[in-house]
């Protein structure tokens, strides 16, 4: 009979790369970590891990159980969770992969108000790129995800979509600052900062220099929106990324959007996607109802708010 401790101690193995942090993260010692797993390979008579000075790597049986494990668990915190009245919400649990662009204060917000109505269901986040999400959703280990840009993946559903336009924000004393219009051409020779190519925004920016033959002046790259926003202030830098990202800074008038004419940014959208044959626990459902029935008002508030800088910037009081 399989331990379901010891499937549980493998999965965070495979989600570290390491047993000692597996330990640390799970407050047991490795040993007893080290004896589960071996008891499982026992159990399979194969190897699942192939251990390396460096961490662990996963054989080519330990990558068919790590799935069926994700799968086996995820079904018996549902069945926990319908188990515990979850019609009216008394309990349950959210398991959220996105990118970080929309985390805060956007999802920090929205999840606070959920709990102030359903206090007892809790909340799990992984903040990553958005190839990275995708795999979360993929494999199960999430329940829904947020993604920036166009994406294409035959397991996901969009279950709601909120425009975005790629904004090119900088500090009010950046020379281009002044409300002119400007289009890609005109800003190539300036600095800009940029996500790395685990984000949608990296590639989306690079496409849309290539067609004219330019290429983004990066002076940093980096794989945290936040440093990148604060360093674009810091350096005098113009920072690709949509408003929400950048949200408290611009309230703040810390960074002003380019008044830049780029159909390549015009169009762009945060995703709310599932995987679609994965079944979701009922707060999960409650959360996104909550979250996509909002998303034209937020959409329109953030029309509405570049609206009103543009204007200030073309008055000259930006």
């Amino acid at each position: 009979m399989v331990n379901l401790t010891a499937c549980r101690y493998f999965l965070e193995v495979v989600h570290l790369g390491s047993i000692r942090l597996a330990a640390d993260r799970l407050h047991v010692s490795p040993s007893a970590i080290s004896r589960q797993i071996a008891k499982l390979e026992r159990e399979f008579g194969e190897p699942l891990l192939d251990r390396r000075a460096n961490g662990v790597q996963l054989t080519e049986a330990g990558t068919l159980a790590a799935e069926h494990f994700a799968s086996i668990l995820g079904q018996i915190d549902l069945i926990r969770g319908e188990m515990s009245d979850l019609r009216k919400l008394k309990s349950g649990s959210v398991s959220i992969a996105t990118v970080d662009g929309v985390t805060d204060p956007y999802l920090s917000e929205q999840i606070l108000a959920f709990r102030k109505r359903f206090p007892a269901v809790d909340f799990r986040m992984r903040i990553r790129g958005r190839e990275r999400v995708l795999e979360a959703l993929e494999k199960r280990i999430c329940q829904v995800g947020f993604v920036y840009d166009h994406f294409s993946h035959p397991m996901m559903e969009i279950v709601g979509q909120w425009r975005q336009p790629l904004l090119a924000l900088v500090p009010p004393s950046h020379p281009f600052a002044d409300g002119r219009a400007v289009k890609l051409p005109d800003i190539a020779d300036c600095d800009c900062v940029l996500p790395d190519d685990s984000y949608g925004i990296h590639h989306l920016v690079h496409r849309a220099f290539r067609k004219f033959g330019g290429k983004p002046k990066a002076i940093m790259v980096a794989d945290q929106l936040h440093f990148l926003i604060r360093h674009a202030i810091r350096s005098n830098a113009i920072v690709y990324v949509p408003l929400q990202a950048a949200l408290r800074e611009v309230e703040a008038g810390e960074l002003v959007p380019l008044s830049l004419a780029c159909g390549d940014f015009e169009h762009r959208f945060i995703y709310a996607i599932v995987r679609r044959d994965q079944r979701r626990s009922p707060a999960c459902d409650a959360f996104i109802a909550m979250l996509t029935s909002n998303f034209p008002k937020h959409e329109k508030a953030d029309a509405a708010m570049l609206k009103r800088l543009r204007a200030a910037q073309a008055e000259g009081k930006a």
